[in-house]
């Protein structure tokens, strides 16, 4: 009997990634064409399903593929990247108008002041601020739209980078592969402090990897274009251009001085760095500061060290330092502040007077108000990244104490001894000069800026967590020998993973699919984690502009509002500096701050009549968004505004709207005349004007 000719298993691969590719040029065309029609407090519930089925199989395949055929690694990879790429862009698929609010609208302000001719260095922060401004006079894109683009391209930049910097510390495909996918999962991303939205801190923490990316490269002095790295005894030499293909060794002498890439790209973007924020920069500096300590120490103790060997970062530090430390000079305002407040708030812990961590109890105490437990939250926020802050700890704690060794079953594209230990003792000395710093955060009323400085951490543990999940998925154990006990194991390590191909690649699809989907689901704020949205739609901020266009003139116009007031809009619509007051319409509108839900509930009249502050005691707008009711009875539970107080406004006496665009209700409050009210206005238009001087650092 003739046997049945067998399937070419060489062509599953390739179908399999048309499939996938297909799959998702489907889903993106299901979420492009069902744009956003109004607020949404979910962009994960209002994107279509058709276009999560097709992520899904995207995903899938991608993972798959993956692990079963290397020779299409690179097709694979980038599959599952424009997958991440497309769940992180939904905002600009699915035509928001802008997303972010609180401090994004006022970056959107500060943006349109620049594009306007204010001049950038008066802000703390104008690096994304000017490519945004830059692309709308260059493309002619709207500067709401240019500014998501922004974030967006910082995302992508974050996905590559990470990616890179595994590569250097476990040089090959597989690493890569690992690196790249770690980086999808956004880990950095909290929405407590850290954003996907137009935010300055979190655009400088996506930024970061491409700095130690090129940090890494710096330090073992190597050539990409050749695609070999070589490190010289001296620290000061680069490969020869003799060396071509992936895997071959090259022969390099210790005159061979030539200088990398990395020599004149570091400087220019250590500066870049500052520009796009400070306090990232000096995070950095930190890290770069502690790296440059220790490879003096090496050279001047243990000069036959390895470590020894590598390239300074003495002069890039040094740059970084200078730069930092003029900016303050002309930004001090911003720093002064901070500081004085840092200062106070570990002096207060230390005497006992202070708290730790008081804003992490507030958060706790709001989310146990509206039924959710704090390892709820921890586990949909934090649960994947604290296992990669324990796979990179026990990365950086194993491999410089020599209880992990290097892998025995990579194809290096490197020939010199175990650099991946070398570079990440550099890396933890780095550490240990920033941490100390960061510890600060946890006490006192700085602690507001805690989880800015958990995402920069998870931002380092997704590239040292990558580097152990790449140990996890060795062929080989990865533990040194230690006696005839450590063979043993070994012996049985490799015996479990030759009996069990298949059922180990099965578990790790299915487990590379939970991680991603767990991770990608708490990208954007959503209900799954008791948030809103930050979507702003154009008939909220259009609501706006006509309703502070068409005030009358006489006395200013106070506005109210529900946990926000009207003045992000205000600089979001017209700038920080050029509001339309200050030409034909006049007098410039007020804000009187956010009613609680009593005040809504008891009747606006008498709220403000009563209100404890006499310049309140007047007539009102009181703004209503859709976002607004939203954010309160459906993120938030009803917590502080349950549906009663938005329903009682609209039936109150002295109570009616003057404009309604569905996504924005303006009530006028007719409340009693206060004479004293008058007497008051230009005391506070100068307390207004000394407000908006001080803007927060973002």
């Amino acid at each position: 009997m003739r046997a049945r000719p067998q399937p070419d298993r060489g062509i599953v691969a390739p179908v399999a990634l048309a499939v996938g590719y297909l799959a998702l040029a489907a889903g993106i065309a299901a979420a492009r064409a069902a744009p956003a029609t109004g607020y949404e407090v979910s962009v994960y519930a209002a994107t279509p399903a058709v276009t999560w089925a097709a992520l899904a199989v995207a995903g899938g395949v991608s993972i798959a593929v993956c692990l079963s055929d290397e020779r299409y690694l690179a097709p694979a990879v980038l599959l599952a990247g424009l997958g991440a790429a497309t769940v992180a862009g939904l905002p600009l698929i699915r035509g928001y108008h802008f997303y972010g609010r609180a401090d994004s609208l006022v970056h959107l302000g500060f943006a349109r002041t620049i594009s306007g001719g204010g001049d950038p260095l008066d802000l703390l922060y104008p690096g994304g601020h000017l490519i945004a401004t830059s692309l709308t006079k260059v493309a002619g894109v709207e500067i709401t739209r240019a500014m998501m683009l922004v974030m967006w391209t910082y995302t992508l930049s974050f996905f590559a980078s990470v990616a890179c910097c595994v590569w250097f510390l476990v040089p090959d495909r597989r690493a890569l592969a690992v690196g790249a996918f770690s980086a999808f999962l956004l880990l950095p991303i909290n929405n407590v402090s850290t954003y996907l939205h137009f935010h300055t801190y979190s655009i400088g923490m996506l930024f970061t990897p491409f700095v130690l990316y090129l940090v890494f490269a710096h330090l073992i002095g190597g050539d990409g274009r050749e695609r070999t790295v070589e490190r010289l005894a001296d620290g000061a030499g680069a490969a020869g251009r003799n060396a071509a293909r992936f895997g071959d060794t090259v022969s390099v002498t210790a005159g061979s001085t030539r200088p990398v890439p990395t020599t004149y790209l570091l400087p220019p973007v250590v500066i870049a760095l500052v520009v796009v924020h400070p306090q990232i920069a000096l995070n950095v500096l930190f890290l770069l500061g502690g790296m440059t300590v220790a490879q003096h120490a090496f050279r001047r103790f243990r000069p036959a060290h390895s470590v020894a060997g590598y390239r300074l970062l003495t002069a890039q530090t040094a740059l970084l330092t200078v730069t930092f430390a003029v900016w303050i000079a002309t930004h001090d305002w911003a720093f002064v502040s901070t500081a004085e407040a840092m200062i106070q708030s570990v002096s207060e812990f230390v005497r006992g007077d202070g708290s730790a961590t008081p804003r992490v109890e507030e958060q706790g105490q709001s989310a146990s108000s509206i039924g959710a437990s704090l390892p709820e939250l921890f586990v949909k926020l934090f649960g994947v990244g604290a296992v990669y802050s324990l796979l990179a700890a026990a990365v950086v704690l194993g491999r410089i104490s020599g209880f992990l060794g290097p892998l025995d079953d990579h194809r290096s594209m490197r020939r010199e001894t175990d650099t991946t230990r070398d570079v990440t003792a550099l890396f933890f000395a780095g550490l240990v000069a920033l941490l100390p710093f960061l510890a600060a955060h946890f006490v006192g009323s700085i602690s507001t800026y805690l989880f800015r400085h958990v995402g920069f951490l998870m931002m380092l543990a997704t590239i040292f967590g990558a580097v152990g999940v790449r140990y996890l998925v060795a062929d080989e154990s990865p533990l040194t020998d230690v006696g005839a006990a450590s063979a043993g194991a070994r012996s049985t390590w490799s015996r479990i993973a030759a009996a069990l191909p298949e059922a180990r690649s099965v578990v790790a699809v299915v487990a590379v699919v939970l991680v991603l989907s767990l991770s990608l689901a708490t990208v954007f704020p959503s209900p799954f984690v008791y948030l809103s949205g930050s979507h702003v739609p154009e008939g909220e901020m259009d609501g706006y502009e006509r309703t502070f266009a068409s005030q009358s003139e006489g006395s200013p116009v106070w506005f109210g509002g529900v946990r926000h007031s009207s003045d992000r809009y205000e600089v979001a619509l017209y700038g920080s500096e050029s509001a339309p007051w200050e030409g034909p319409v006049t007098p410039r509108p007020r804000s009187s701050g956010p009613v609680p839900a009593q005040g809504m509930l008891d009747g606006l009249p008498a709220y403000y009549a009563n209100s404890a502050d006499e310049a309140v005691r007047r007539d009102h707008y009181f703004a209503v968004a859709e976002a607004d009711r939203q954010r309160e009875v459906i993120a938030y539970r009803g917590l502080r505004y349950p549906e009663e107080s938005f329903e009682a406004v609209a039936a109150q006496p002295d109570v009616g709207v003057v404009r309604d665009n569905g996504e924005l209700t303006i009530y006028f409050v007719d409340t009693p005349a206060n004479a004293s009210a008058a007497a008051v206005d230009g005391k506070f238009a100068t307390a207004v004007d000394g407000e908006r001087a001080a803007r927060p650092m973002g």
